[in-house]
C-alpha cells in the first residue's frame, strides 16, 4: 500500500494519503496466516497426544511380552526338571525288575520284590505325568508368547502410524510459520523500497519538475516489476510447499518409505515376499542409485534378531538427505545374518552374526563362539571383495558399518579385511575383545556412535573397549556419545548418525 502511494502522479499531499483497501487486505492476509498457524499448532498437539497414547500401548504390550517370555523360560525349566527326574525312575524300575528275575531263578520269595516293582512303576508313572504336564505348560507358554509378540507388532504399527501423522502435521506447522516469516520479510522489503522512492522523489522535486515526472514513471515501472516478481516468488513458494506436503502425505498413505524414489530396491524384501513369515537367512538386499552413477558403496549390518530387509522396505531415507547427503551415487548393500541356534536362548534359531555363550544383561561383554564369527567374517569378506571389484578395485570408496551386534561384527571385519576401507560407521556397539588392531589400519577413518542411557551395551565398559584404539596408536577414531539415547530404539539417531558419517566421508564436489 505504501509503495502504491509513493508513485502516485498527483501532488505530494495527495500521494501521502494511505490506501485503506490495500492496507486492510494485507491485514486480512496476515490474520489468515495467523489463523492457519494456530490451526496447525492445535492439530499438531492432537497428533502428539495420540502419539503419546500409542507409546504407552507399545510399552504395555512389551511388558506383557516380557511376562510371556518369562513364563516360557519357567515352563522350559519345569520340562528339564521332569526329564531329569524321569531318568532315575526308569533306572529304578529296571533295577527292581532284574532283582525280581534273580529271585525267581534262585527260588527266593518275590512278594517284597513285587511290591518294590509296583512302587517303582508308580513313581515312573508319576514322572511321566509330570513330564506330559510340563510339555503342555510349555506349549501354552509358547502360544502366549506368540500372541504377545503379535500384539507388540500391532502396537508398534499403530505407534508408527501415529508418528507419521505427527511428522506430517509438524511439516505443515513449519510451512505455516515459514509463510508468516516470508510475508513479514516481503512487507519489510516493500517498506524499504517505498522509503527509497520517497527520498528520490524529494530530491527530484528540489531540482526539476520535468525530471520528477520521468523519475515517477521509472519508479512506477520498477514497482510493478518488483511486485510481479514478489508475487511470482510467493506463488512458487506456495506451490513447492503444497507439492512437498502432498508427496509426503501420499507416500505415508501408500505405505512407501521416505526417499524410496531415490533408489532401485532389489534382493530380499518383506513387502515382495509371497508368505507371511519368509526365511531371509543369508539373503542380500540392495539399494542401488537411481539418478546417478555408482561411485560409493556402504555395506551395513543390522542388529541382533533383525534383518536387512527392514532398511530396504521401510528405511531408505536412512541413506539420503536432501540437505546433508543429496548424492545419487551411493549404493547400500544390506546383508541379512544367517539363522543360527543361539545358545543363551535355549538353542532357538535367530538371525545373528555370531552365537552367544553368555548373557550378562549389559553389565559386561558377553562371550561368543569364535567359529560362528569366523563364518560371518568370511561371508562379509566376499561381499566386500565383490563391491571393491565393482568400483575398479578402489577400496577407499567402500564403507562398512552396522548397529549393535552388527556394529561389533562389522568393526571386526573392517579391521581384519586385507585392504583398508574408506571408513567405518558403528551404531550402539563396541570393540570385541577378540578383534585384533593391526598397525596398517591405524589411519583408517572410524566413526563410533553410542548412547549414555544404553543398558544393553553400557557406556561404562564400552568406552574401555574403545580405549584399545588409543593404546594401539589409532589416530583417526571419532567417538560420539549422545545423552538420552537407549539401545533398544535409537529412533532418528541412527539415521542422523549414518547421514553424519556419509556427509563427512563423501566429498561435497560429487553432489549431483
Amino acid at each position: 500500500a505504501i509503495l502504491a502511494d509513493s508513485v502516485c502522479p498527483a501532488s505530494r499531499a495527495s500521494c501521502r494519503r494511505p490506501r485503506p483497501l490495500l492496507a486492510s487486505g494485507a491485514a486480512m492476509a496476515s490474520e489468515g496466516i495467523t489463523a492457519a498457524i494456530a490451526h496447525a499448532d492445535a492439530e499438531l498437539r492432537a497428533r502428539q497426544e495420540e502419539f503419546r497414547g500409542t507409546t504407552k500401548d507399545v510399552a504395555a504390550s512389551r511388558k506383557e511380552l516380557k511376562r510371556a517370555q518369562a513364563a516360557c523360560r519357567r515352563s522350559r525349566m519345569q520340562l528339564l526338571t521332569a526329564r531329569r527326574q524321569r531318568k532315575p525312575a526308569q533306572a529304578n524300575v529296571r533295577h527292581v525288575q532284574r532283582h525280581l528275575e534273580l529271585c525267581k531263578k534262585r527260588g527266593w520269595r518275590i512278594d517284597g520284590a513285587r511290591k518294590r516293582l509296583a512302587g517303582a512303576r508308580e513313581k515312573l508313572l508319576n514322572s511321566d505325568k509330570a513330564l506330559v504336564e510340563a510339555r503342555r505348560s510349555l506349549r501354552l507358554a509358547h502360544a502366549d508368547r506368540k500372541n504377545a509378540e503379535r500384539e507388540v507388532l500391532r502396537a508398534v504399527e499403530r505407534h508408527d502410524r501415529a508418528h507419521a501423522k505427527v511428522k506430517v502435521q509438524a511439516l505443515k506447522l513449519r510451512q505455516a510459520k515459514y509463510a508468516s516469516r516470508s510475508h513479514d520479510a516481503r512487507a519489510k522489503r516493500m517498506q524499504a523500497l517505498a522509503e527509497k522512492h520517497r527520498r528520490l522523489r524529494r530530491g527530484m522535486h528540489a531540482r526539476h519538475r520535468e525530471a520528477e515526472k520521468h523519475l515517477e514513471a521509472r519508479l512506477l515501472e520498477e514497482l510493478r516489476g518488483f511486485k510481479r516478481k514478489l508475487a511470482g516468488e510467493a506463488r512458487e513458494d506456495t506451490q513447492r510447499r503444497r507439492k512437498r506436503a502432498a508427496q509426503y502425505a501420499a507416500t505415508l498413505r501408500n505405505g512407501d518409505p521416505l526417499h524410496a524414489d531415490k533408489f532401485h530396491r532389489s534382493g530380499a524384501s518383506l513387502v515382495k515376499a509371497s508368505t507371511d513369515y519368509p526365511d531371509f537367512s543369508g539373503r542380500l538386499s540392495v539399494l542401488s542409485p537411481k539418478g546417478g552413477k555408482h561411485e560409493y558403496t556402504l555395506v551395513y549390518l543390522h542388529q541382533f534378531c533383525l534383518c536387512g530387509t527392514n532398511y530396504v522396505d521401510w528405511k531408505p531415507h536412512y541413506f539420503f538427505s536432501a540437505t546433508k547427503l543429496p548424492y545419487l551415487s551411493l549404493k547400500v548393500t544390506l546383508p541379512t545374518a544367517k539363522a543360527i541356534p543361539v545358545t543363551v536362548h535355549g538353542g532357538i534359531k535367530q538371525y545373528a552374526w555370531y552365537d552367544y555363550k553368555t548373557d550378562h544383561e549389559g553389565r559386561q561383554e558377553d562371550q561368543l563362539y569364535a567359529k560362528t564369527l569366523r563364518a560371518t567374517r568370511d561371508r562379509i569378506f566376499k561381499i566386500l571383495d565383490r563391491e571393491v571389484a565393482m568400483l575398479g578395485g578402489d577400496a577407499s570408496r567402500v564403507f562398512l558399518g552396522g548397529a549393535s551386534q552388527g556394529c561389533c561384527t562389522a568393526l571386526h571385519c573392517a579391521l581384519t579385511y586385507p585392504k583398508e576401507l574408506g571408513g567405518f560407521v558403528g551404531i550402539v556397539g563396541h570393540l570385541l575383545s577378540s578383534t585384533p588392531l593391526p598397525k596398517k589400519k591405524q589411519r583408517m577413518p572410524i566413526y563410533l556412535y553410542n548412547g549414555k542411557q544404553d543398558q544393553v551395551m553400557r557406556w561404562s565398559w564400552v568406552r574401555e573397549t574403545y580405549g584399545r584404539f588409543k593404546e594401539a596408536g589409532y589416530t583417526n577414531v571419532h567417538i560420539r556419545v549422545d545423552d538420552g539415547v537407549t539401545h533398544e530404539k535409537p529412533v532418528r539417531k541412527e539415521r542422523e548418525w549414518i547421514v553424519d558419517f556419509l556427509h563427512r566421508r563423501i566429498p561435497r564436489q560429487r553432489a549431483k
